[in-house]
């Protein structure tokens, strides 16, 4: 009686780590998912970066959640340059402006204004490092985002078999 106790405790704590561990892996076989950027929407919920890698964990029997969170970071990074060039180019461009409005008068004048002449140079050279950073960010947001997109596609495209009331059917939903 005894080593049946046991072997039904221990079956229920085998069945309670078991059902411990499918409470934890995420829920994402066989449900469509949507992409704004590089968020990964399933039922209009949000997914965090684990459970959408964890999407394209077995596409086409290769693990691709690597290469889901290298593009989301190559996206990112893309997103990062191209806001902070065009926030560089901004400021050196009112740099610029308020240099040439300040020595503007002292021109007429004939007087050397050093602080015009700084900001005017302070100014062309924050646009031409916004513009090269904004240049750089968008090929990066392109490329990332196609192949995200790509991914996507490859994880709902699925062949789906099932029964009617006519006999078998077969379908490829895409």
């Amino acid at each position: 009686m005894k080593r049946h106790i046991i072997l039904l405790l221990i079956a229920f704590l085998g069945i309670g780590a078991m059902a411990q561990n499918v409470q934890q892996e995420p829920a994402v076989a066989g449900k469509p998912i949507k992409m704004l950027g590089s968020m990964v929407y399933m039922d209009g919920k949000k997914l965090n970066k684990d459970n959408a890698a964890a999407c394209f964990s077995s596409l086409d029997g290769v693990d691709r959640s690597a290469d889901y969170l290298k593009y989301r970071a190559g996206y990112k990074a893309g997103l990062g340059l191209t806001i902070g060039g065009v926030s560089l180019a901004a400021v050196g461009f009112g740099s610029t402006l308020v240099g040439v409005l300040v020595a503007l008068p002292h021109a007429f004048t004939g007087e050397e204004h050093l602080g015009s002449e700084i900001a005017i140079y302070t100014g062309f050279g924050a646009m031409a490092v916004g513009g090269a950073c904004f240049v750089a960010g968008v090929p990066m947001i392109c490329v990332y985002k196609t192949r995200l997109n790509r991914l996507k596609k490859a994880y709902n495209l699925s062949l789906q078999v099932g029964t009617t009331s006519n006999g078998l059917s077969m379908a490829i939903c895409f």
